[in-house]
């Protein structure tokens, strides 16, 4: 795809409800990371010469974890989709030489992670007995959950407590602002898309141990936690359908960044949830 299909949309909630939009008419550079490994989606973006108005709004310090500010970044080529929602965790800009540059760095479910706490004794394992006291963050796919033998106290940090809930071979993650509980053989979807040199592989993947590393141009319609099929054709050895771990996307809309690195694993008999 050349730069000029390129598009996105940035759309930014203040506090007073007021929304800040950028659009392609500005340049936006961007590395959005997403993982079902437990750890924070995050998104880095940097804006190139807003307006003053919209610079002096869109200023949050990162000490302060209570302030809000819902985000949503979109990309793609004739069709936007979602790349990345969450909230803002810090917002700043600078000169730097001709330019004026605004940085936004954002976590997805952020804000929950940071400042839930749950205190109540429960009698099932129902997720949604700690979701309740995160109040934005939303009930994803959950693998079905072993039933407790005895009422369990739930004392302490929200997030710490789901993951201190894992079996061995559970992993959990917040995409867009949505929690999942997934098994390693299980999946979030039965579609699957296809990873080839027509729809935008870019280099030969490479395996080390039990990871393939695909790099492709950005494909929205690749998810993580879900399956992607592999037709390489100078690695044909690797050609597969593998679940998708991790994605780490990297765009520049005036530069030669629109591209994405996904790390998944092989695995048989994937179960849908």
């Amino acid at each position: 795809m050349s730069r000029f299909s390129r598009d996105y949309e940035l759309v930014i909630t203040l506090l007073n409800g007021d929304v800040v939009k950028i659009t392609p008419e500005l340049r936006v550079q961007f590395e959005v990371t997403k993982s079902i490994k437990g750890a924070l989606n995050n998104c880095k973006i940097k804006i190139y010469n807003l307006n003053n108005d919209k610079r002096r709004k869109l200023v949050k310090d990162k000490e302060d974890n209570r302030m809000r500010l819902p985000f949503l970044f979109k990309a793609g080529y004739d069709r936007l989709e979602t790349i990345f929602k969450g909230t803002v965790l810090e917002a700043f800009s600078e000169k730097q030489g001709s330019d004026f540059i605004t940085t936004i760095n954002s976590l997805d479910g952020g804000v929950d992670y940071l400042n839930s706490f749950t205190s109540k004794t429960v009698t099932n394992n129902d997720t949604k007995n700690i979701l309740s006291d995160m109040p934005n963050t939303h009930h994803g796919k959950i693998t079905p959950r072993k039933k407790l033998i005895r009422p369990k106290v739930l004392v302490g940090n929200s997030a710490k407590l789901i993951e201190d809930s894992l079996a061995d071979d559970e992993t959990y993650f917040i995409d867009e602002e949505k929690l999942y509980i997934i098994k390693d053989d299980e999946v979030l979807s039965n579609y699957i898309p296809l990873i080839n040199v027509e729809t935008g592989l870019l280099k030969t993947p490479t395996k080390k141990k039990q990871e393939i590393t695909i790099q492709t141009l950005l494909n929205p319609a690749v998810k993580i936690g879900c399956l992607v099929k592999l037709e390489s054709v100078t690695a044909d050895w690797l050609n597969g359908t593998y679940k998708v771990n991790t994605i780490k996307y990297k765009g520049d809309n005036y530069g030669s960044d629109w591209s994405m690195e996904i790390s998944c694993l092989a695995g048989q008999n994937f179960k849908v949830i």
